[in-house]
């Protein structure tokens, strides 16, 4: 569908800011962009965030239509300066999600250092494979799993992940790879870069593991590099993490012209942060997106959900890779110095005054604030529910950036 001929439509949730009690209304209005104060923010190469100050949030309603499609699945976003609209990416990939073709939404989020006040659809686009056919869904062999975007700083154009998929017990298996790819703003196939032999998935006990692939992306500063977050270890690499033990996933540095991979590092995987009840039920753990503050630090949105327990439990890292070793042709990790991680928010502070918190998987920065503070927006991914659920929410949060 054409981005010119999507009409716009806007949610906005009123609620009392650090209360528990969220009370929301509708409004359709008109389009609005922002301020030209809120144009031209590049990112100048060396952020520092200290603290995050908590803005606001809205909670999109559950399976909204927004131009013949569901809104939900939202695992990635990104911000364009230019144009002062984000782009959301939706990892529908299968008929009981909805109907539609995997996609990507723009938008614009109504907000200033003291609320968040609205979030306005503006288009949607259908992301094409190479052939310029649409994605299929599952069952298909060429099924797609979208999980983050972002706009490449250079052409403009807009590049994106799928994590593939490795399901052994469907009849017949899927084997499927995961992929960097570049599209157009208006959907069509660009190129794709050139993965190292290790992620090919394989019905094997190696390669990646189902679900666990990549995740996180994000373009350096400088635009030199595009990096890739896996969300869990390679089968090779160890033990998934449980709720007693760590693992470890790998963070891939891929050089923006060719798109070849040029550097990784092995980035420490947090223990699983609540029991599943009862105790022998689904637990995961892993990074969720990557976002660049230099050429090698790094926020790292690391989610953790149990069955049985309310909610997920998301932290905030800020990461580098400065004193990491380069574990690109490296046979094994052992012995390889990871990344540094330092805790910069956990979620869980904020439950109470949020409602809950939501499987956040997107992350970008915003507009510079009226004074002059960056903001940063965060997205969760409500996984389609067919009922109302604490867990599963179309949540949006923004945040004040303390240097």
């Amino acid at each position: 569908m054409s981005l010119l001929s999507t009409p716009c439509f806007r949610y906005s949730t009123a609620f009392f800011r650090l209360t528990p009690v969220l009370l929301a209304t509708v409004a359709l209005t008109a389009c609005g962009g922002g301020s030209d104060d809120d144009a031209g923010d590049p990112l100048n190469g060396n952020v520092t965030v200290s603290s995050l100050r908590l803005i606001g949030q809205q909670v999109l309603p559950r399976r909204m239509d927004y131009a013949g499609t569901v809104v939900g699945g939202l695992s990635g976003v990104d911000y364009d300066p230019k144009t002062d609209t984000y782009v959301f990416i939706s990892d529908d990939r299968t008929a009981t999600d909805s109907a539609g073709a995997p996609r990507l939404y723009t938008a614009r989020l109504s907000f200033d250092a003291a609320a968040f006040s609205a979030v306005t659809f503006t288009g949607t686009v259908t992301m094409k494979q190479p052939d310029g056919s649409v994605y299929p869904k599952v069952p298909d062999a060429k099924v797609a799993d979208p999980e983050s975007v972002r706009i490449d700083p250079v052409t403009g154009h807009w590049v994106w992940l799928s994590e593939g998929d490795r399901t052994l017990t469907s009849a017949p298996p899927r084997v499927i790879n995961p992929f960097l790819r570049e599209i157009t703003p208006q959907g069509n196939h660009v190129r794709e870069y050139t993965l190292p032999a290790m992620f090919q998935m394989s019905a094997q006990e190696t390669g990646p593991r189902g679900n666990l692939v990549f995740e996180g992306l994000t373009f350096s500063p400088s635009g030199e590099s595009a990096w890739v977050l896996m969300e869990g270890a390679l089968i090779q690499d160890g033990a998934a993490p449980t709720p007693t033990t760590g693992s470890a996933s790998r963070l891939t540095r891929f050089d923006r012209v060719s798109g070849v991979a040029n550097a990784q590092y092995v980035y420490p995987i947090e223990r699983v942060q609540a029991t599943p009840q009862p105790v022998d039920q689904f637990t995961v753990n892993g990074p969720t997106e990557i976002l660049a503050l230099s050429a090698t630090r790094f926020l790292v949105l690391e989610r953790s959900f149990s069955v049985g327990v309310v909610g997920n439990q998301v932290r905030l890292y800020e990461i580098d890779t400065a004193a990491a070793t380069n574990v690109l042709t490296a046979s094994s990790l052992t012995g390889a110095t990871p990344v540094t991680k330092k805790l910069v928010l956990d979620f869980e502070t904020l439950k109470t005054p949020l409602g809950g918190i939501a499987n956040l998987e997107g992350m970008t920065f915003g507009p510079k604030l009226a004074n002059g503070k960056r903001s940063l927006v965060v997205v969760a991914d409500d996984n389609f529910p067919a009922a109302d659920s604490a867990t599963d929410r179309n949540q949006m949060i923004v945040f004040e950036i303390q240097p």
